[in-house]
């Protein structure tokens, strides 16, 4: 079985990564691979290349790297009408075409449309749709295992999204789920208990390229709210968006400032704060975390994110740098020993490589690649 895939967002970070690691790695070798991985598409903010066949793999190189034009669409359904227009997923011979969302915007009707043709399945990192998807649309999505990979929308892969989906099988309720899902936030904290400056540590991370394009855009929790949403979501609880209370890391006041370079400026203000807090928290034994939590209380579900105080030898508290961990409390799971998984902090490399783990999941006959 070949799996043709075809990339939305190969020009970001992400999908550029992805593109290297699926030529470079040698995925479409059919002498060691007896499931090929084939590129037949690759699409930007505006432009896309596409062959039934598979397209060169320096054609799609050099269209990541935005050193190739490509040929313009206005909408992703035009891209959609060309697919199916030149049968891409060649339903004759059981092959399967995959579209990759690699990208951070709404696509949720695209997944839908992707999802109407049988032969046609998603994988996607892009958190956006399902912590905006309604519950039917949600269920919709995600209950098609093998035509629709979300894992690497939290926690870049790490197989949180697939246990839950396992205990949720297997009947083994949810009563819990907590823990830190943003790298960002918890490099923020560590640093803080190493006795630098707020600003200073925000301003570094930016550097370092660790933090969103605009570094409120991780203060405001925002993302983090997605990512417990869509686990909460996965565990079987019928919440919104809206039903996430958000505590932001910082002051609302402060996140309203749209300049990077004032808004940088102006974190300043927090800096006695927080040295203050720390100092505090230090001497109790205490850190910060940014953590989100869900919670069940006469059967109803509650889920915040917000900082929290918790012990520096406890289950979050330990946690270095941008590590990321989450803890899922079920019947056969009690709270004094909780399933965990602990990650190192995401990085391009590691979300690129499982949305091809992901894709390997997606088989309906896989054959392991010979050595």
């Amino acid at each position: 079985m070949i799996q043709y895939v075809f990339i939305i967002g190969a020009t970001g970070h992400v999908g550029r990564e992805l593109v290297r690691q699926i030529i470079g790695e040698g995925d479409w070798n059919r002498k060691i691979h007896k499931n090929p991985t084939i590129i037949v598409g690759v699409a930007s903010r505006d432009q896309f290349l596409f062959s039934r066949q598979g397209l060169p793999h320096d054609s799609v190189g050099e269209f990541s790297r935005r050193e190739r034009t490509g040929e313009k669409y206005s909408s992703l359904n035009d891209i959609l009408k060309k697919v199916h227009e030149e049968a891409a997923d060649d339903p004759g011979k059981g092959n399967r075409l995959i579209f990759i969302d690699a990208t951070a915007v709404e696509m949720l009707d695209f997944h839908r449309r992707v999802l109407r043709n049988k032969r046609w399945g998603v994988v996607t990192a892009n958190k956006i749709p399902l912590a905006g998807a309604d519950w039917p649309t949600f269920e919709e999505l995600t209950s098609q295992v093998h035509r629709y990979g979300f894992r690497c929308s939290v926690m870049a892969g790490a197989d949180v999204v697939n246990v839950l989906q396992d205990f949720r099988d297997v009947n083994d309720p949810v009563r819990e789920i907590y823990g830190c899902f943003s790298g960002t936030l918890g490099y923020v904290c560590t640093e803080l208990e190493k006795g630098k400056e707020f600003s200073a540590i925000v301003k570094d991370a930016k550097v370092k390229g660790y933090t969103e394009p605009h570094p409120r855009d991780d203060l405001n929790g925002v993302d983090v709210a997605r990512k417990l949403l869509i686990l909460s979501r996965t565990a079987g609880f019928r919440i919104r968006m809206e039903d996430v209370k958000v505590e932001p890391f910082i002051p609302r006041t402060y996140l309203n400032e749209s300049d990077i370079d004032k808004f940088l400026e102006a974190i300043g203000g927090l800096d006695n704060h927080f040295r203050e807090r720390v100092l505090a928290l230090a001497k109790e034994g205490k850190v910060l975390r940014y953590v989100g939590r869900l919670t069940v209380e006469g059967g109803k579900p509650l889920a915040r994110v917000g900082i929290e105080e918790t012990g520096k030898g406890g289950t979050l508290g330990m946690l270095k740098g941008r590590d990321n961990k989450v803890a899922i409390v079920t019947k056969s799971y009690p709270s004094e020993r909780p399933y965990r998984i602990e990650v190192p902090g995401a990085g391009l490399e590691i979300t690129a490589q499982n949305i091809r783990r992901e894709l390997l999941y997606l088989l309906e006959n896989r054959i392991v690649r010979t050595i």
